[in-house]
């Protein structure tokens, strides 16, 4: 029965490289509209509260039972007594020619909900596709954060060996995980936690011991860059589910902070500037402009913006208030100016500090958001 080993992981985790033998037999009916139910349910959580859970299915694996293992399709030589995890790329091939025989009913329930989940998975990744990058990460980091929780309560014997091979990790069992130094390293550069140094591991002919929910970690890495990436496929009928995005796109370009007064949560950037004109230092033209245009963007007022710039020692006050309202919008052509990016504010020696943004609002909105839930739980 094609592919009944790996279906129930499917289900779970559609990004797995075998649900691709799925997409072939996916056509518009009464699946799609309940994928797409299921995909606007899903996308809507993750860009609006940043997250998503949900619970896996217990799930046995027939391929460690099984009397044909398929030898002859596997071009790995990973198919023998035993399956040597350390050679499968997880091509599927072998799942796709199971003969392993199971109850014809049970058979089509793994089926259909391996379609749904897929469907509802592709579906979400072509909706998110076509919007800006900043929609994207949100909706990476999300994703691929709720997969990794969803894969920590997962109770399958199997599961770390079939992500691994899945995004090329790889990992050997011994009397733990152990995970081989170039694949810790490439998600561990990004994780600033003390233990995910590397000094602080042991380290034994090339391999990290980790932890199973390490391992997951790392596995969220290989996610979140893979569900960033632009999805090469417009889907048709998806435009409910565009337009949850649309409307996630729009709050997100600053009218979800406007009024927040929280200096604690502002770019080191504009700490640094906000400090020099308290200071009386000669800033930059560039600088005074950027501060402008952010301080605009999350809701300060011209006069209160004014009342900053009156410590510059070349302080004018009707110069300086009419470049304001300039910058604002409220004079000339009518259209308020945008905040620099990231990449400007270094081309003008005005970026300070490496914050892994490309967007000084994106830093001052996800400490913003930080905050609320620090508040909401504690």
């Amino acid at each position: 029965m094609k592919l009944l080993p790996i279906l129930p992981y499917i289900s779970d985790y559609p990004f797995l490289k075998p649900s691709k033998f799925l997409v072939e037999e996916i056509r518009k009916g009464v699946l799609f509209d309940y994928a797409l139910e299921q995909a606007e349910e899903i996308l809507a959580e993750l860009l609006n509260s940043g997250k998503y859970e949900f619970s896996p299915e217990e799930k046995s694996f027939s391929c460690l039972t099984c009397e044909k293992p398929c030898r002859d399709v596997c071009t790995k030589y990973a198919m023998g007594e035993g399956i040597k995890w350390d050679r499968c790329d997880l091509c599927g091939e072998c799942f796709r020619n199971c003969d392993f025989s199971a109850d014809p009913q049970i058979y089509r329930e793994y089926e259909a909900k391996a379609k749904l989940s897929v469907l509802s998975y592709l579906m979400m990744r072509s909706a998110v596709s076509g919007f800006g990058e900043a929609t994207r990460r949100r909706f990476s980091t999300s994703l691929a954060r709720a997969f990794r929780n969803a894969m920590e309560q997962d109770v399958s014997e199997v599961l770390p060996e079939i992500v691994a091979s899945n995004f090329g990790i790889k990992m050997i069992r011994d009397e733990g995980l152990l995970v081989h130094v170039s694949d810790f390293l490439k998600a561990s550069s990004r994780i600033k936690s003390p233990e995910w140094k590397l000094i602080s591991r042991n380290l034994s002919t090339g391999y990290v011991e980790v932890k199973k929910s390490e391992l997951y970690r790392i596995v969220e890495e290989h996610l979140r860059d893979l569900l960033f990436e632009p999805f090469p496929y417009d889907i048709e009928g998806i435009e409910a589910l565009k337009r949850i995005v649309s409307e996630y796109e729009l709050s997100r370009r600053g009218d979800d902070i406007k009024g927040v007064r929280d200096f604690e949560s502002f770019p080191p950037c504009m700490k640094k500037i906000l400090a020099d004109l308290k200071a009386s230092a000669n800033v930059a033209h560039t600088a005074r402009f950027a501060l402008t245009t952010f301080m605009l963007q999350i809701g300060f007022s011209v006069d209160e913006i004014l009342e900053i710039f009156k410590n510059a020692p070349d302080f004018d006050e009707e110069k300086a208030r009419y470049q304001i309202e300039h910058i604002a919008g409220m004079r000339g052509a009518g259209k308020p100016y945008d905040v620099p990016s990231c990449s400007t504010m270094k081309t003008y020696l005005n970026c300070v500090a490496e914050c892994r943004v490309n967007h000084p609002v994106e830093y001052y909105r996800r400490r913003v958001y930080e905050n609320r839930r620090r508040k909401s739980e504690g």
